[in-house]
C-alpha cells in the first residue's frame, strides 16, 4: 500500500488526525524491515469511526516466502476480537499474549503502542507469530526500529541466509541466529562458543564502535582468513542514547572470489587483444616490405589491400583491449573504429563522416562486435577505394538502430554509383567477406546496391546473435 492509499483508508475508516496519519506514512518502509527482522506479520490497528470497531491500516508480512498473512489492509473487526490492540490503546503499554485465529489454532502476539508528538497513543503495532512461540528480543528490536525510520538511507532487511545479531548498549550479544553465531566465532576467535554467545559474548568490531560513536548506520567489510563478510549496522535509540545495535552479516566470500576471477579474466582478455594487435602489426609490416619489393602492380595492390585489412583488425583489437569484459559498447567501438579507419587512409581526409544511431547504448558480445567491426571496416575501405575514387570530396553515412528484435546497420556514400546490373557475382573479396560475416556468422542478411542516388550497404541480424555467448 502506498502512502496515498494509507491516507485515504485512514480518512474513510478512522478519526486519526493529519499528523498521526503522516507518522504512519513515514513508518511504512520501516514496517517491512520490522517484519523481516521479527519474522512475524506486523499489523497497525486503530479504532474506527465507530469506537467498537478496529481497523487494520497496515499489514506487512516478511519478504521471504512461506509466512502466512493473517490480516490485510482495510480489514475491520470488533474491538473484542482485537483485545490486545485494545489493551495497548487503553494502557499505552506493551502487551504479550495469544490470539485464536480459528478453533484449536493459536498464535503468539506482542503489541506495542504508537504515540503522536503529544504523547497520545493513537494506534497499536502487533507482531503475529507463525506459532505460539515468539522471541521478545526480536519483537522489541523491530519495534524500536519502527520508532526511528531512516531518512535518506535505505534499510537492509536480513534474508534467510544472513546472520542477524542484536547487541546491547555496550556491544554484548542479546540475540544471534544460527548463522550469525557461526560467523561471530569466525570473526572473533576470543568470542565464546556459538552456544554460549547470547548474554555472554561481546562483539569487537570497528563497525560496532563506529556506530556507537556516531549514532549513524554503518556498512563495512570484514575478512577472517579465507572468509569475507559484509556487515550493516543500525543503531536503535532510547532517550537519546544508543541502547541496541542491529547487525546484519552476509557471507560474500564466493561473490568476492568471483569478482577477483572476473578481474583476472578481464586482464587476460586485454593482454590477449594487445598481443594480437602487436602480432598483426608485425605481419602488416612484413607485407609492406614484400609490397615494396614486388615488381607487379597487381601484386602490390593485393598486398596493400591485405595490409589495410590486417591493420583494420589490429585497430579492432586495440579498441577491445580498452574495454573490460566480454560486453562491448558498440557505439563507442564504431565511432573509434570509423575515425581510425578514415585517418589511416589518404582518401579519408576528403570524406565527411556522418554517424547516426539510437540514443540507447547497445551492448553486445565481443565476438559479434568483432564480426560487425570487420564488416564495417571493409565497407569503409570499399567506399574510399571505389565510391570516392577520383572525387575531391564526399559524404560517408553510417547508421544503426534496433527494431522488432533486429539490428540494422547501413553504410552509404554519395560517390560513384554502381554500374547497372551490378549484383552479388560482381562482389570483390571485401564485399564477399562482409556477406560471409553477415550471413554465416551473424545469421542475418547483407544487401548492396544503388539507393536514392547513393550506394548503400545494409547488414541486418537478430539481436540475439549479438548477445554474449558463454
Amino acid at each position: 500500500m502506498d502512502r496515498g492509499q494509507l491516507y485515504s483508508l485512514a480518512r474513510e475508516e478512522t478519526g486519526l488526525s493529519e499528523v498521526q496519519m503522516r507518522i504512519l506514512g513515514h513508518m511504512q518502509e520501516a514496517l517491512q524491515f520490522a517484519a523481516d527482522v521479527s519474522r512475524d506479520q506486523v499489523l497497525v490497528m486503530t479504532r474506527g469511526k465507530n469506537p467498537d470497531m478496529a481497523v487494520v491500516l497496515c499489514a506487512v508480512s516478511p519478504s521471504y516466502a512461506g509466512s502466512p498473512a493473517y490480516y490485510h489492509e482495510g480489514d475491520v473487526c470488533f474491538m473484542d476480537e482485537a483485545a490486545l490492540a485494545e489493551s495497548v490503546l487503553l494502557t499505552g503499554r506493551k502487551i504479550v499474549g495469544r490470539k485464536e485465529l480459528e478453533i484449536g489454532r493459536q498464535v503468539a502476539v506482542t503489541a506495542y503502542p504508537l504515540s503522536d508528538n503529544a504523547g497520545v497513543v493513537f494506534a497499536s503495532v502487533s507482531f503475529l507469530s507463525r506459532s505460539t512461540r515468539q522471541h521478545q528480543v526480536l519483537t522489541d528490536t523491530a519495534y524500536m526500529a519502527l520508532l526511528l525510520p531512516l531518512v535518506g538511507e535505505p534499510y537492509r532487511p536480513p534474508r534467510l541466509q544472513d546472520g542477524l545479531l542484536v547487541l546491547d548498549s555496550v556491544g554484548r550479544i542479546l540475540y544471534a541466529n544460527d548463522i550469525a553465531a557461526g560467523l561471530c566465532f569466525v570473526l572473533d576467535k576470543e568470542a565464546a562458543e556459538p552456544r554460549n554467545l547470547v548474554g555472554r559474548a561481546m562483539i569487537h568490531l570497528p563497525l560496532v564502535e563506529k556506530i556507537m560513536a556516531t549514532g549513524r548506520p554503518q556498512t563495512g567489510e570484514e575478512e577472517a582468513g579465507d572468509i569475507t563478510l559484509t556487515a550493516w549496522g543500525l543503531p536503535l535509540f532510547q532517550q537519546g542514547k544508543v541502547q541496541r545495535t542491529l547487525l546484519v552479516l552476509t557471507d560474500v566470500t564466493a561473490i568476492r572470489e568471483k569478482e577477483r576471477q572476473i578481474l583476472v579474466k578481464n586482464s587476460v582478455i586485454k593482454e590477449i587483444h594487445h598481443r594480437v594487435k602487436n602480432n598483426l602489426n608485425t605481419i602488416a609490416g612484413i607485407l609492406r616490405m614484400q609490397a615494396r619489393r614486388a615488381d607487379n602492380e597487381e601484386t602490390k595492390e593485393a598486398l596493400r589491400r591485405a595490409v589495410d585489412r590486417i591493420l583494420g583488425i589490429s585497430q579492432i583489437h586495440d579498441i577491445l583491449a580498452r574495454q573490460s569484459g566480454e560486453n562491448v559498447n558498440w557505439q563507442e567501438l564504431l565511432a573509434r573504429l570509423v575515425r581510425l579507419s578514415l585517418d589511416s587512409l589518404t582518401a579519408g581526409s576528403r570524406v565527411r563522416l556522418v554517424l547516426e544511431g539510437d540514443d540507447e547504448p547497445l551492448v553486445m558480445g565481443s565476438e559479434a562486435a568483432v564480426n560487425l567491426a570487420i564488416a564495417v571496416n571493409e565497407l569503409i575501405h570499399n567506399a574510399l577505394d571505389h565510391g570516392f575514387s577520383g572525387l575531391s570530396a564526399g559524404t560517408l553515412t553510417i547508421s544503426e538502430h534496433c527494431e522488432d528484435g533486429w539490428f540494422h546497420l547501413s553504410v552509404k556514400n554519395d560517390g560513384h554509383l554502381l554500374p547497372e546490373g551490378f549484383g552479388a557475382k560482381g562482389y570483390d573479396l571485401g564485399l564477399q567477406i562482409v556477406r560471409t560475416l553477415a550471413e554465416i556468422e551473424l545469421k542475418g542478411t547483407f544487401t548492396f546496391g544503388n539507393e536514392d542516388g547513393l550506394v548503400a550497404a545494409h547488414i541486418r541480424c537478430p539481436l540475439k546473435r549479438l548477445e554474449v555467448t558463454e
